[in-house]
């Protein structure tokens, strides 16, 4: 270890968690208002809190400019052991909570912005009814990004729309839902029963953020039928790229499951065939961590709930 290693490494010690936890959450998201939305507090006080960080720590953790928030070399190796005291102190109170059993605590869970809201508000309702002094702290992210920060031990759980590394992750399947093609009512495709992907090599495509699996899983799908799709937009947020399709400016892919919550005057929702595309659904979690009671609670709670509503369809 490195002189300025050990140096932080014993000062973060007298550091109050919740700057590490804000100083992790601002490197990962590159930006305060994004770390403040997810962490629920202000963006003020989480700026004021680095600032004291950095204070504390005697160096620079970021540079700072008016378009991004990138960490310092000081920054990049304080993330590390800041990384790993979080995750030691949450493997501490995981550990303390299973043993006293506690039905409280705080889960940390991502969820992707395309995965059904409905039936995840009412999980995650039903599930605030029976265990109140529980926590639940959400992140919006792709998969991919779930399933990093449910490496690194900053989200218990999450969703994503992949198949699982087994050799990583535990996992509990939820769904296998076809995609459907979004467009406008303009659009002449709105009149299909249904379109094959290699019809589509015209179109103006919005396609999800690189963090997500389905954006690789459609470029590598038109590739396969002879073509590279126009991509005029990416992002990770459904009402931006659903407000894109109503202008009728290009199309966009959704499970079919979500595509019953659209407005059906302004987006038309046509099944996709030649090759289907499918959506899968999958709660993670790291293979081997030691769970909180209250994730495992939540785990099971989850687990029943998709079951009981399977059988119910």
């Amino acid at each position: 270890m490195t002189r300025i290693d050990s140096r932080l490494y014993l000062e973060v010690l007298i550091i109050d968690i919740r700057h590490l936890e804000y100083f992790v959450e601002v490197a990962r998201q590159k930006s305060f208002s994004k770390a403040a939305i997810i962490s629920h507090v202000s963006q003020s006080a989480i700026s004021k809190m680095i600032k004291d960080l950095e204070t504390e720590l005697g160096t620079t953790l970021f540079n700072r400019t008016s378009k991004y928030v990138q960490l310092t070399d000081t920054g990049i190796i304080f993330l590390d052991q800041a990384q790993q005291v979080v995750v030691m102190f949450h493997n501490l109170t995981t550990e303390f909570e299973n043993k006293i059993k506690m039905e409280k605590g705080k889960i940390f869970i991502g969820l992707p912005p395309i995965t059904s809201a409905t039936i995840f508000a009412e999980l995650l309702g039903e599930f605030k009814k029976k265990y109140p002094q529980i926590e639940i702290s959400l992140s919006e992210y792709g998969s991919k990004k779930v399933a990093l920060a449910i490496q690194d031990g900053t989200l218990d759980t999450g969703v994503i729309c992949i198949v699982p590394d087994h050799h990583y992750f535990d996992s509990l399947s939820l769904a296998k839902d076809p995609l459907f093609v979004i467009v406008s009512p303009q659009n002449p495709i709105s009149q299909l029963p249904s379109i094959e992907l290699v019809s589509l090599w015209e179109e103006s495509f919005v396609l999800y953020s690189e963090d997500f699996s389905l954006h690789d899983e459609i470029i590598n799908q038109c590739k396969n039928v002879g073509f590279s799709p126009k991509v005029i937009f990416e992002t990770s947020q459904r009402d931006l790229m659903t407000q894109i399709v109503a202008a009728n400016l290009g199309i966009a892919f959704l499970p079919s499951a979500v595509c019953k919550e659209l407005d059906t005057n302004r987006i038309v929702s046509v099944p996709l065939t030649k090759p289907q595309i499918m959506h899968n659904m999958s709660i993670i979690w790291k293979k081997g961590r030691c769970m909180s009671y209250a994730a495992r609670l939540w785990l099971q709670f989850a687990k029943k709930y998709f079951t009981v509503n399977e059988h119910t369809k």
